[in-house]
């Protein structure tokens, strides 16, 4: 769609990141592994940590001479209702440029020995430069940049989920064809809000980066911090190289949000047990608010619950720090969303 036109919005929060700040889990539960089960993928730069810090700019390079490797998560949810998941994004990559192809498996053992291949075709949404590969259930990029898929919300045998990576032309037993880039790697479930903001929305870009000075003679000067966001490893930010790769042609400034939403329910807002029930809930409250922790962790946003486009999608916060909604007639509510981007 893009046009800044904003419909019905969906926000993507990740699950190992709420989880490692609610102190549920920590980095230990993402393992990157050869396919031997053992060895360990090496990197050129950046280490496993940069995969997963919500950080796109921030990326960690993978050596060409590892062979097929997996990273493999470990939700520690032995609940089918607290591991569901519907969705992976894989940002600031270079699949396309490495001959990189991925597939998706879902399970409740570690070694996946009844997983549902969440990347064969029909079960799962090609959102954002996901093409299919010749061999069936594999992922073939056709770009670099960053990837999205979405599926059908997975309730049960879902505990672990495990992104296994493999070079295109040679297959499992053979070296890609130069080192692989990562930027960050996002899965967990989907938040779409029950309908469209009010009209009366608002969207900035402010040029916050920039201060002036006068001089004693009079004359302004400009000092910035920093113009736009930083790129990522292979593209200007959720660009798919398709696009021009010049620094002229990327936006400047911080965008913002603010947008109004009227007569929601109380049970698209609000957790039928504030206590009980939080995390199973698909409320705004508990699906996106307290997954985030308010401010604490970004995620993944965009304008319109149906765009492919890429210029709908951003990394986004809270812009204040406070749930707030106002009841306005019996069990319905209005709130305001205020975001701002972030990197």
């Amino acid at each position: 769609m893009s046009y800044n036109r904003i419909l019905t919005p969906r926000i993507y929060t990740d699950i190992l990141s709420t989880n490692i700040a609610s102190g549920w889990s920590t980095l230990t539960q993402a393992s990157m592994l050869q396919d031997d089960d053992s060895t360990a993928v090496t990197f050129d730069s950046g280490s496993k940590a940069d995969i997963f810090d919500l950080r796109p700019s921030n990326f960690a390079t993978i050596e060409a001479d590892n062979q097929q490797f997996y990273i493999q998560i470990d939700t520690e949810f032995g609940n089918d209702a607290l591991a569901a998941s519907n969705y992976l994004a894989i940002l600031g990559h270079n699949f396309n440029t490495a001959d990189v192809v991925f597939k998706v498996e879902i399970d409740d053992d570690p070694a996946m020995g009844g997983a549902t291949l969440v990347s064969t075709t029909g079960n799962h949404t090609k959102v954002i430069n996901a093409a299919e590969d010749a061999a069936a259930g594999w992922i073939d990029t056709a770009f670099d940049g960053w990837t999205l898929i979405t599926w059908s919300l997975q309730t049960s045998n879902n505990r672990y989920i495990r992104i296994t990576f493999e070079d295109d032309s040679g297959g499992s037993g053979s070296d890609f064809d130069s080192d692989i880039k990562i930027g960050s790697l996002m899965f967990g479930e989907y938040l779409d809000f029950p309908h469209s903001p009010d009209l009366s929305l608002k969207t900035t870009i402010d040029y916050d980066g920039t201060s002036l000075q006068t001089s004693a003679g009079g004359s302004t000067y400009a000092n910035s911090t920093y113009l736009s966001p930083p790129d990522w490893a292979v593209s200007k930010p959720w660009q798919t190289s398709n696009y021009p790769d010049y620094a002229f042609e990327k936006r400047s400034g911080r965008l913002y949000h603010d947008l109004k939403f009227s007569y929601i329910t109380d049970t698209d807002l609000f957790p039928s047990n504030m206590y009980a029930s939080l995390w199973s809930s698909n409320s705004i409250q508990s699906l996106f608010y307290n997954r985030v922790s308010g401010q604490h962790l970004p995620f993944l946003f965009c304008v319109d619950s149906e765009s492919t486009s890429v210029g709908d999608y951003g990394m986004f916060r809270l812009a204040n720090n406070k749930f707030q909604a106002t009841q306005v007639a019996h069990q319905v509510w209005n709130m305001n969303l205020n975001l701002v981007e972030t990197w």
